[in-house]
Formats: structure tokens, C-alpha cells, sequence
């Protein structure tokens, strides 16, 4: 039976790390100015340090505020530095930190290529995002002109769950109406792997030789500290395992 349901992470499946050293810096910087603007009263070192694995703590909870979960991470940070953030700021606050990230990160030139034949081959696309500020992304999606070659779009901090949850394929698998043992979820870390298992959905594994995935790229880290490494030994022989996107298409039928 041939695949009906392709499924994409966006990070580090269709789009590209670069120089995410270079990438954190800059997130930092532009953090550190924009509340230091607003009255911060701490060195940008020990800002850095309070930054430190900003984003693989634990998301604050509530949702009523209606606050994304950047937001909400930024107040939290905040209120650790004893600073009162402008809370009619904190949505231009996360969209220009997640911007000065973003310009680190570019488009596989194969993604819309790809995306595109398997529209042509009447196959349904969908993207299944971790990612705590869905305005963002959706941003990324409508600048580049995706917007409408996704037939779903799930992005974490909408739906509350992340991967490795198999909650948030069963949700791609529902609004589709694809089944599991119809679908490939295509990602380039061990949670992808991971939740797709557990959803039953088919995992392909993208490694590319000249841009492996790198803990350096999901979280920020204070100088001098060190990322867990990135997880080994979790492939199996049932993942297929591709080096770019265009070998997607061979599973297309």
C-alpha cells in the first residue's frame, strides 16, 4: 500500500540550521537590549546566566491568559530578575528575539519542490511543529508561501501537547483522516522518532552529512556551559533513514 499521509517536522527537516552558535548570541543580545530598554537592572553576564536552558525547563503553566508559551517563559525569566516586564510588550518582545534566531535558519531548497509533488500527487502534507510561539511560525509559513500547501498545521503551544506525546500525530491523523499505517512522519531528532513510533506512523530519519541535527541548536546555553549531547542509538531497522528530502519522494509510490 502505498504512503497517503506525509507528515513534517519544520526545525531541522525543512528547514536548515546555520551558524546556531551565532544564532543564540543574537537571540541574546536582542533579549538582553529590548528589556534592558524597559528598565532591566542586570549585568548582560548574569542575564546570560539566568538564561541559561531557557527553553528545556518546564513551560509555565496557564493558558488563560492567552499568552503564548514564549511569553510566559519571558515573564517567568523576568520575574526571576525582579523585573516587571511591560506585559502589552511581551508579544513584540518574543516576535523580535524568535526573529533574531530565525535569521540563522533557512529553507531547504529542496522543501517546496518536494512539498509540491507530493500536492501533484494528490498525497496529504502536514507539519507537526514543537514550537512555543505559533504566531512565529505562522509568520514563517505565510512568508514563504506554505500557508496553503499544508492541509494540517499542528504547532505544540496551540494544541498543549509536544512530541514525543503520540497525542499530537493522532490529532494530524484525525483532522486528515489518514490512517497511522498510512502516513510517514518525517523529523530529524529522537523525539520525532520516538512519538511517530508511538503513534504508529512510519519514522524516517533525516541526517544530513553537512548539517547533522545538534543539541546546540534547541536550547540556549550560557558560555562555558556544555548541551547534552545529541541521543544515539535509537535508530532501529524499521526507520528509514534519508539523507535529503527529495528521498521522500521515492515513498511517495
Amino acid at each position: 500500500m502505498s504512503i497517503q499521509g506525509f507528515f513534517f517536522d519544520l526545525y531541522g527537516t525543512l528547514l536548515i540550521y546555520g551558524d546556531m552558535k551565532q544564532a543564540w548570541n543574537d537571540w541574546l543580545t536582542a533579549f538582553y537590549d529590548l528589556l534592558k530598554a524597559q528598565g532591566l537592572n542586570s549585568s548582560r553576564t548574569s542575564f546570560s546566566q539566568a538564561c541559561d536552558g531557557f527553553f528545556s525547563a518546564p513551560a509555565p503553566a496557564g493558558r488563560q491568559d492567552h499568552l503564548t508559551e514564549l511569553e510566559r517563559r519571558i515573564q517567568r525569566l523576568c520575574a526571576t530578575l525582579d523585573h516587571q516586564p511591560d506585559t502589552g510588550s511581551l508579544r513584540d518582545i518574543a516576535d523580535q528575539i524568535a526573529a533574531a534566531w530565525q535569521s540563522h535558519v533557512s529553507i531547504d531548497p529542496e522543501a517546496m519542490p518536494v512539498l509540491r509533488d507530493l500536492k501533484r500527487r494528490s498525497k496529504t502534507v502536514g507539519l507537526v511543529s514543537n514550537f512555543d510561539h505559533p504566531p512565529h511560525v505562522r509568520r514563517i509559513l505565510s512568508e514563504n508561501g506554505w500557508a496553503t500547501v499544508f492541509d494540517t498545521v499542528i504547532i505544540s503551544s496551540e494544541v498543549s501537547v509536544k512530541k514525543p506525546d503520540p497525542a499530537i500525530f493522532a490529532l494530524a491523523l484525525k483532522r486528515t483522516g489518514i490512517n497511522a499505517t498510512d502516513a510517514i512522519y518525517v523529523g530529524d531528532t529522537h523525539d520525532d522518532v520516538a512519538g511517530a513510533v508511538a503513534a504508529g506512523i512510519q519514522p524516517v530519519f533525516i541526517t544530513r552529512t553537512d548539517n547533522p541535527t545538534d543539541a546546540r541548536a534547541l536550547d540556549f546555553v550560557h558560555a562555558g556551559s556544555q548541551p547534552d549531547g545529541v541521543q544515539s542509538g535509537f535508530l532501529k531497522n524499521e526507520v528509514t533513514i534519508v539523507k535529503n528530502l527529495k528521498q521522500i519522494l521515492a515513498l511517495a509510490g
